[in-house]
């Protein structure tokens, strides 16, 4: 099996043209909390950034950083869907909902690591970042749409992918 899903990807899938499917991911709070610290391991100014997921996309967040001796509880809300169109490679966007001031002091002190920015109250990371591979960008770019939704202690991402 293997053996044949290497050819698929190595064919640039055109095995398999015409094919859509519409799926939905459900991720535990704890497997997003693991994905997370997996990402920031190495990053020289982010010790810890752990989320706790509520409904309605709003997220808290706990991130523990070098610069300060305190940890900094932010409430940020998602938006409901991944930026497909923006310039170079996906984004996930979310909005600050407090501590605003942050934003400004964040970005002004490059706080956060080079898949992560600040413009105002808005955070964006750049999921282009995260994939390494040629295949990871070849299978990544199958995905046409990310719908994002949460319930307490979960998130749904809905996603479309398609072969052309």
């Amino acid at each position: 099996m293997e053996a044949i899903f290497q050819k698929i990807i190595a064919n640039n899938f055109s095995d398999v043209a015409g094919l859509t499917a519409d799926t939905s991911i459900p991720m535990s709070q704890s497997l997003i909390n693991e994905i997370i610290a997996a990402a920031l391991q190495g990053n020289k100014t982010i010790q810890s950034c752990p989320v706790s997921i509520h409904e309605q996309n709003q997220v808290s967040v706990r991130l523990k950083t070098n610069l300060l001796p305190w940890p900094l509880h932010l409430k940020v809300k998602l938006d409901q869907s991944v930026d497909f169109a923006s310039f170079s490679s996906p984004k996930l966007r979310m909005w600050l909902e407090n501590n605003r001031l942050l934003g400004g002091l964040g970005s002004f002190f490059n706080a956060l690591p080079e898949w992560a920015k600040l413009y105002g109250n808005q955070v964006v990371i750049d999921l282009g970042s995260f994939l390494h591979t040629p295949e990871q960008k070849r299978l990544f770019a199958l995905i046409k749409s990310v719908e994002i939704r949460t319930g307490e202690g979960k998130a749904i991402f809905d996603v479309k992918i398609e072969v052309d």
